[in-house]
């Protein structure tokens, strides 16, 4: 059942983080520009949906534009040893289909993203975006038997909501405020200011309502200058180069699968990929107040790992996994890339990270968003970190206590969704759809 955003929430407290139904980073939306994403005023939270899904022109698609949707890597600047720099800014947006849908959905949503990739540059500076859809939306919209399983726990100490939307847009860019813009855009038809194809439809809220935001942030100096938030002790223990709350990098290039590891290589979904979304609330009271940083490096990357070798990192956090029984036996803790490695198949890691920092209700989180081929693959990743069985070898690791950093993060949302190609990522499967995107493209 779709759950509307409550009456009382007006749209401006919404984008500004005063509820707590949906995560808006409250910490910043005082400075993201909210009053000119909402500058025309779009349609009254909570309102009903106008039947019909009115009639719009597809223009064509621009250029040059990859046929992988989930393909950013290439326009992405790099750092001195060429580990990717992401965009510093990411939403999660996410939506359920209007009633049933017709094909003439398909081209709303198709000439909406279309509109923003005509209007923005597809790098940082400008915008990228994907469209993943459920599981829900195979069996409750289409009626067929879903291409991926839904998310569920990955440990036992974990208790997770499992997500049933329809459709996630991810949305990230080095410009805060043109994210807050583009979700107002979408949802509520408000213009987005100085764009040079204004007239180009965006409002998709005739085809696919709203229901929750998620907010984030990733790059140096972001995590310092938002520490002030739950979960984070005082006295400003994050350092202030740190990409993370956690204090450490974690997009170094050889730490990642490549996107080509990632693309689901053929069947009807051949060119796309997989996506795990969780959100993750972290706390590190105890991570910054009573561990040293040895005993914060033995965590995060093996009790073998000095301080001195992880400044001297540069395109992967070696923490050599056949080491293991030895930080088990001689140590008594193990450290979250020691265990995460143990997963890698002919030593390359099988899932790529585009995970971001929150302070998404008041509270220091990390929305934990992975691509793979198969969602398999993400599972036996994340299994990994649960490093079973090494309680059983020193009793002083447990399934949280001196086990990488299970401690300090408690995952309270799981969700699971498809990415198809570019071609095929508005309404995927929907009948009808092919020849409707065509039809519109011949006007």
């Amino acid at each position: 059942m779709v759950t509307p955003r409550p009456a009382w929430l007006t749209r401006r407290r919404f984008l500004l983080g005063a509820g707590t139904t949906v995560g808006v980073g409250a910490a910043a939306g005082a400075h993201v520009g909210i009053d000119r994403a909402l500058g025309a005023g779009p349609a009254t939270p909570g309102a009903p949906v106008v039947p019909g899904v009115p009639e719009v022109e597809l223009a064509a698609q621009p250029a040059g534009l990859p046929a992988r949707q989930h393909a950013w890597t290439a326009y992405l600047a790099v750092d001195r040893q060429g580990n990717p720099i992401p965009p510093r800014f990411d939403r999660l947006l996410f939506f359920d289909v209007v009633d049933a849908p017709r094909p003439a959905c398909a081209r709303l949503l198709e000439a909406a993203l279309r509109t923003l990739e005509r209007t923005f540059p597809w790098r940082p500076s400008g915008l990228l975006f994907t469209a993943g859809w459920g599981p829900a939306y195979f069996t409750d919209v289409l009626r067929v038997a879903p291409p991926i399983p839904p998310a569920e726990a990955l440990s036992d100490f974990e208790q997770p909501a499992i997500d049933d939307y329809h459709l996630c847009l991810h949305i990230a860019s080095d410009d805060e405020t043109r994210l807050a813009q583009v979700e107002a855009a979408l949802t509520g038809g408000a213009p987005l200011p100085h764009s040079a194809d204004a007239a180009g439809p965006l409002d998709i809220s005739a085809a696919l309502r709203w229901r929750e935001t998620r907010t984030g942030f990733v790059g140096a100096g972001l995590p310092a200058e938002r520490q002030h938030t739950g979960g984070i002790p005082g006295g400003r223990p994050v350092p202030v180069d740190a990409p993370l709350f956690m204090g450490f990098k974690s997009a170094l290039k050889r730490n990642q699968a490549t996107e080509d590891d990632v693309t689901i290589p053929d069947g009807p979904f051949a060119g796309g990929t997989t996506m795990h979304a969780s959100y993750l609330r972290l706390r590190l009271d105890t991570w910054y107040a009573q561990l040293s940083q040895g005993e914060r490096v033995a965590r995060m990357y093996a009790p073998q790992v000095t301080q001195e070798q992880v400044n001297r990192f540069t395109t992967d956090a070696e923490s050599d996994p056949s080491l293991l029984g030895q930080a088990i036996s001689r140590y008594g803790v193990i450290g979250h890339a020691q265990t995460s490695a143990t997963a890698r198949r002919k030593g390359r890691p099988i899932i790529a990270r585009r995970d971001f920092d929150s302070t998404d209700g008041g509270q220091a989180g990390l929305h934990f968003v992975a691509l793979q081929a198969a969602i398999e693959d993400f599972v036996a990743t994340r299994t990994a970190m649960n490093a079973g069985g090494a309680q059983l070898r020193n009793p002083s690791i447990t399934d949280t206590v001196n086990n990488g950093i299970n401690e300090f993060i408690f995952v309270t949302k799981r969700g699971n969704y498809l990415l198809p190609a570019r071609a095929e990522r508005s309404f995927p499967l929907l009948p009808g759809r092919a020849a409707a995107l065509a039809e519109a493209s011949a006007t």
